[in-house]
This record gives structure tokens, sequence and C-alpha cells, in this order.
């Protein structure tokens, strides 16, 4: 079963977050962290370091440059020597080039093994740095209940690292959970009606913060049936008042159906996340 953990903290709402039975009873400090985060998807909230990846990045892209400006150099040297056979051949055909006994040529080499090797490591961070800045942000709810298990009483990891989660755009959320707005509404509200009972000494993670589980597939079935009764009820009711205006003017009836077309697009863009194209072909439809 897919769980979710509430801490119950004075003003703040439950948030998703998806346990797994780990070994209980760890020391505060490492080793409670980390309980805390494999047990709560939510909680996998990890620093960016942004500033240091584009430090990297820059000092990397410095190196190559100057090598390519090498390389340029050594081109123009083999072009202003028109004279020169083996420059020539060299620039033509790969048996030459890789020559050990023409000293031009082993130049050209050692510099592009450079080259190679530096470009490689130059786009590999790339890459990597590009996926680290796709990650999102975690939640405001999520950050607030994580934050606050951090630094609750004595601080969790001590020393430099006891502000390490204060720069919150730098921080990034491996594993969001994106409910909708009505799952929103019923884990803030009604988190309490799905709660999971769990044995106290399976919760020595949440360091004495009452914090508590409850089901996440529950509380969607509530949410599905939750969204299929708003559905029946805009569409019978519209129904119900077109037959009940039946002898009326063709006004109050296209006002009945401008009403309800109307309730039904707000219902779809308050209760869930759908896009503005998927509301007008919800609402055309």
């Amino acid at each position: 079963m897919s769980l979710t953990v509430a801490a119950a903290f004075s003003g703040t709402p439950a948030i998703e977050l998806s346990p797994k039975r780990i070994a209980t009873h760890c020391l505060d400090g490492y080793p409670s962290f980390a309980e805390f985060i494999a047990r709560d998807g939510d909680a996998a909230v990890y620093r960016k370091f942004r500033h240091l990846g584009a430090r990297n990045l820059l000092y990397r892209q410095s190196e190559l440059h100057s090598l390519e400006e090498q390389l340029r150099s050594l081109d123009s040297e083999d072009a202003a020597c028109l004279g020169d056979e083996d420059a020539l051949k060299a620039a033509r055909e790969w048996c030459h080039m890789s020559d050990p006994t023409n000293l031009r040529s082993r130049l050209h080499l050692e510099l592009q093994d450079q080259i190679a090797l530096k470009l490689r490591e130059y786009r590999e961070a790339l890459v990597l740095e590009s996926k680290v800045l796709a990650f999102r942000q975690p939640d405001k709810r999520t950050l607030s209940v994580f934050k606050k298990w951090f630094s609750s009483g004595i601080p969790v990891l001590w020393g430099r690292d006891k502000d390490i989660y204060d720069n919150e755009g730098d921080l990034a959320a491996l594993a969001p959970i994106e409910p909708d707005r009505l799952n929103l509404f019923l884990q803030r509200n009604f988190g309490w009606l799905f709660r999971q009972e769990y044995a106290e000494e399976d919760l020595t993670h949440n360091r004495n913060l009452h914090m508590f589980y409850y089901s996440h597939d529950r509380i969607q079935v509530a949410s599905a049936i939750l969204s299929i009764l708003f559905s029946a009820v805009l569409l019978i009711g519209a129904i119900v008042c077109l037959l009940s205006t039946s002898d009326s003017g063709r006004s109050l009836q296209i006002g009945i159906l401008v009403l309800f077309t109307c309730l039904f697009a707000i219902v779809v863009g308050l209760l869930t996340n759908a896009r503005r194209a998927e509301i007008f072909g919800a609402t055309a439809a």
C-alpha cells in the first residue's frame, strides 16, 4: 500500500510522503536523517550547489578555450609553412598525422588528446548540470514540514550543516509528488480520516513531532469518487433544468447551458491540474 505521512505541526498542513519499512531505533543525526529520507519520498530534498556547478563549468569552459587557441595557433603556423611537405601531408593523411617521427604531428596529437579528454569532461558536466537544474524545488508545504523536522529542538546535523537547508532557492526535490487540488484539499483538511496507525517504535525518526501516516491510495479513491459525483451532478443538473424549462423561451435554456458549461469548466480548473488546452477540450466535449 502506498502511504503518506502527515505532520501535526501547529498551522502546518500535511505533506505527501511515501514510507518504506526500514530499521528503527537509530541514532539521531545522519542515521535518523537517512531513515527519514528513505522512508518518505517527499523528504528526498538536497542542495543543488548551483554556484559550485556554475563555477566548475566556467573553469572547464576557460580551459577548453585555452586549448582551442593553442590548436588555432598550431594551424596558423602550419598554414604559414606552405613549403613544409610533412605539414601538408599531415593535414591531409592520417598516416602522416600519426607518424611519431614527425614533430609537428606529435604536437597536434598531444594537444588533440588533451582536447578530447577535457571536452568529454566538459560535456558530461554540462549534461549533468542541466539535469540538476531541471529538478524542481520542493513545494512550500513539503519544505515547511521538512525544515521543522530538521531543525526542531536540537538540529539533526551540527556545525556548518545545521544551516545547510537555509538557501531554499538552491534545494531540489528528487521525488516530488504532485497531487491535484482536490487531493490537496482532502490532505489538508481531512487527512486524519485516512490515518494509518503504526507502532510507536516504527516512528522513532519523527523526533517526537507527532507525525502520522495516512493512505495516499485511499485519498486517491476518495478524490476519484468526489470527481465523479461533481461531474454527475453537473450533467444531471443541466439535463433536469433543461427539461423543466422546456416550455420556456430559448433564451432561458441557452442561459442554463452557459451556466452549467461555466460551472463545469470552473470545477475542472479548480479541482484538477488540467492545463488550459485540456480545460477547453473537456468543456467543448
